[in-house]
């Protein structure tokens, strides 16, 4: 009787040893946790089309980079997306959100404020943050591990601007937005154009301006050799570019500006007639050679969408994303995500592009462009000049 009872617990603890390991194992045999990557941009605001355009490269580039699955490793990426209007405030409150929720890495922004404000909260919260279209210089620094960025900075704008001439001795007139946008424009002009020989006056324009003759007459009475333009608001450039042509300034300095959004084309192109502007750009639709530009606008021209300025700053984006996740993913880390990021180098929209190793900008090309009417009398880019590999 004792002996068939002992059997009986013998048999009991076997079942618990056997059970035991089967019910440890079984995690490690499902599917990785979902990870989070909260999105913060403009889809509201002055700022609306560069977000939109921006939003929509990214999940484009996460599904085709994905083969659609929206998965590394076997952990499905999660986007959640939060409006920030252009107000730092409300970028802030999002990103406290998103990190309290979880989110392994954040991106966006196409603010140059915002994008400044964000970059400490990631260092703090100890959270991989990819900055999105904003342009000051500032945002990506070797003190701060945790930002990276998906555009280009306001410094490589200036690249195509090398073969300008003449320029010693000549003065610069400095037009901007007076925000964290057009102060990086002065900053990074400064420095590119100094060594040049060149002087400077600069006008910082109000954000709220509604009415700009009195600053388009200080322009034209600057009698500028040059006037550079640093514009983000697409709500009253119209107004302040239309301003400037009014008081006669392409008359007496040449104009130097980006080539802004697609929307903006036939404007620009009426405005800078016989203005012999000069327009760098960061990118144009068509302007890009690569097997994925190629697919972006198949896949873009089927589904009824539009390429815009910043659509591959949001591809651009989605690349990074899914290289800080590879072997990175159960469980994630931030660090790891780093270091896959640091000197990544990949074909995006734009051709070769290099992730910087000390500063985390991307190395990448820039353009030279014009405008030139059509038979149907719009305005379309055209290319003028490639400049590769354009460091910070």
């Amino acid at each position: 009787m004792k002996n068939s009872k002992l059997k009986r617990v013998g048999i009991a603890l076997l079942s618990i040893a056997v059970a035991t390991p089967i019910g440890l194992a079984a995690p490690a045999n499902s599917a990785p946790a979902d990870i989070k990557v909260g999105v913060i941009t403009s889809t509201s605001g002055p700022l609306k089309s560069y977000g939109d355009a921006y939003t929509d490269g990214l999940e484009w580039g996460l599904k085709y980079f994905t083969k659609g699955t929206m998965k590394v490793n076997g952990a499905k990426i999660v986007l959640t997306k939060k409006d920030d209007g252009g107000v730092p405030d409300s970028a802030i409150a999002s990103f406290k959100e998103l990190v309290g929720s979880g989110h392994n890495i954040i991106a966006g922004t196409a603010s140059s404020a915002i994008a400044l404000g964000l970059a400490p909260l990631a260092q703090q919260n100890k959270t991989l943050y990819i900055s999105g279209p904003a342009k000051n210089d500032g945002i990506t620094t070797a003190a701060n591990k945790y930002v990276f960025r998906s555009g280009n900075t306001s410094l490589q704008d200036f690249a195509p601007l090398a073969g300008l001439r003449p320029m010693k001795g000549q003065k610069v007139l400095l037009f901007v937005e007076d925000n964290a946008f057009g102060l990086g424009n002065i900053a990074a002009a400064k420095a590119f154009l100094t060594p040049q020989g060149a002087t400077f006056q600069e006008i910082k324009v109000p954000m709220t301006t509604t009415e700009f003759t009195p600053f388009a007459k200080q322009a034209a009475d600057a009698k500028a050799r040059y006037i550079f333009i640093a514009w983000s608001n697409t709500l009253n450039s119209a107004a302040m570019f239309t301003s400037l042509r009014q008081q006669g300034v392409f008359q007496i300095s040449r104009p130097v500006t980006g080539l802004a959004d697609v929307a903006t084309y036939d404007v620009m192109g009426t405005i800078f007639d016989g203005a012999n502007a000069v327009l760098t750009s960061s990118y144009f639709p068509g302007v890009g050679k690569s097997a994925i530009a190629s697919a972006l606008a198949s896949d873009y021209a089927a589904s009824g969408k539009k390429e815009g300025l910043f659509t591959p700053d949001g591809v651009n984006a989605a690349q990074l994303i899914i290289r800080a996740l590879k072997g990175n993913v159960a469980p994630y880390n931030v660090d790891k995500a780093i270091t896959n990021l640091e000197g990544f180098s990949f074909i995006g929209l734009k051709g070769q592009t290099t992730v910087d190793k000390t500063k985390h900008y991307l190395i990448q090309p820039m353009y030279l462009a014009a405008l030139n009417k059509a038979s149907d009398g719009s305005y379309k880019p055209s290319l003028v000049k490639t400049i590769f590999n354009v460091k910070a």
